[in-house]
């Protein structure tokens, strides 16, 4: 099976996704001992704490490591999806790695994209942010991005392959 020519370069954005949930990590190390005694772990849809828990590492930094957990899935994801669209995949090996190439463009392009909206959630709950306006643009931008993405994919992966000429 050929190689990927966008491999090495899609396979960086899981790095950088991680580093980015570290790095924000980081700020809420710094903001953690200003932070209130009960912090706010969910919001309604009006951009409204409607739950709260005391003070601690997990409910402070779990949004982060729920993060850092779906990057790894996604690098899983990534990183096997060519052997499942060989495996399962059309008959054509050809499709089968053009399904598999579109495949992991998305998720190496959505990976960074989840992992700013997680980071940003983390940020607005710990400065105490509220308000819709704090919380439906980012989300919608994701859905938006992602639902290009796919599209984007599907007619990709919607093109009939090349047809290598005939020998000579």
């Amino acid at each position: 099976m050929k190689m990927d020519p966008g491999k090495g370069r899609r396979r960086t954005w899981f790095v950088p996704s991680l580093l980015l949930l570290a790095a924000t990590a980081v700020l809420g190390t710094a903001l953690y001992p200003g932070m209130p005694n009960s912090v706010p772990v969910h919001w309604d849809g009006a951009g409204e704490p409607d739950r709260f828990a005391g003070k601690s590492v997990p409910a402070v930094f779990s949004s982060l490591l729920i993060g850092a957990g779906v990057v790894a899935f996604l690098w899983l994801l990534h990183r096997f999806l060519p052997a499942a669209a060989v495996k399962g995949g059309p008959a054509d090996p050809q499709r089968a790695a053009i399904e598999a190439t579109e495949g992991k463009r998305v998720l190496a392009d959505l990976t960074p994209a989840l992992a700013v909206l997680l980071c940003w959630l983390s940020i607005r709950g710990w400065l105490e942010l509220a308000g819709p306006w704090t919380m439906w643009p980012p989300v919608v931008l994701l859905m938006v991005y992602a639902a290009i993405l796919v599209v984007r994919a599907v007619r990709a992966a919607s093109v009939p392959p090349a047809v290598p000429p005939a020998p000579r």
